[in-house]
């Protein structure tokens, strides 16, 4: 089963001051980036929550974000003015510098303004085991999306079928079309001048070899039956979908660069359009 890699998910635990909350969203991306928000973690801790959302999320960027139940009544937490101040005069410099503006709320959130002497995450294991829930509703979105992200693509592939299916039917009759033509004006061109008839037909017979199209046809309907295969395995397919969409995008381009039918062309440039939108879902599997 293919999985997207759009998803989110949170848990909460604790009460009252003690209540905290993960929450972990994940975009596409080539491969797996991790950011962290709303808390400094041990470089241990960090390293076991990477190596967890390494396991279970595999690709794709995540925001994993935590959010700590403080309140001003709160005698166990104080405002960092010295990081608030740090972050003011980086995000200054990187505006001066790059002519870029950059608003804060992308940056941080509130709780990352404040320094937690008594800290709520300080249970390593119940930290870990809310992680690993978090990254398993994630997993549940994914699927979920998954599911609809195949359904359009099998949609579409059964489409590029059919079209195939027609330009197929049409080759013998397009082929003997463009033998005659080839002909007739060969013939025009020598109409007063003696040349060998078997020799012309063997010229012909040479062009329509060049310009057949069978081979990109066969290669088109492995690569098919090879994309149907590979979107039904429970492992991550995205990239390898992505490679078999080139290749299958290939064989399209050849063979409207062979053909000298507007039908097949026409066909052709419907199929290029089915391609593109498979690839812009393809780039969203995990």
């Amino acid at each position: 089963m293919i999985q997207s890699m759009t998803g989110y998910g949170n848990t909460t635990s604790g009460k009252g001051s003690n209540r905290f909350t993960i929450s972990i969203k994940t975009v596409n991306a080539r491969f797996l980036d991790i950011k962290f928000k709303g808390c400094d973690l041990e470089p241990n801790v960090e390293k076991e929550i990477r190596d967890i959302i390494s396991a279970k999320l595999v690709r794709g960027t995540v925001f994993i974000n935590f959010d700590q139940n403080l309140t001003s009544n709160d005698e166990a937490s104080h405002f960092n003015e010295e990081r608030f101040e740090m972050l003011l005069s980086v995000i200054d410099r990187i505006e001066k510098k790059y002519k870029k503006r950059i608003n804060i709320d992308n940056v941080m959130n509130i709780n990352d303004f404040f320094q937690t002497r008594n800290d709520n995450l300080s249970d390593f294991n119940e930290l870990l085991k809310n992680i690993k829930s978090t990254c398993n509703k994630v997993v549940i979105m994914r699927k979920q999306e998954g599911v609809l992200l195949k359904k359009d693509i099998d949609k579409r592939i059964a489409k590029l079928k059919n079209i195939l299916d027609s330009i197929e039917k049409q080759i013998p009759l397009e082929s003997r079309k463009r033998s005659n033509k080839l002909k007739k004006r060969i013939s025009d061109l020598l109409e007063s001048s003696q040349f060998d008839e078997s020799r012309l037909n063997q010229e012909i017979a040479l062009l329509s070899e060049k310009s057949d199209i069978t081979e990109e046809v066969v290669r088109l309907r492995s690569h098919f039956i090879q994309f149907k295969k590979i979107s039904r395995e429970n492992k991550p397919a995205g990239k390898r979908l992505a490679f078999l969409l080139q290749e299958i995008s290939r064989e399209i381009n050849t063979i409207g660069s062979k053909s000298f039918s507007e039908k097949i062309i026409n066909k052709v440039i419907m199929m290029k359009d089915e391609a593109e939108k498979i690839r812009e879902q393809v780039q969203n599997i995990l």
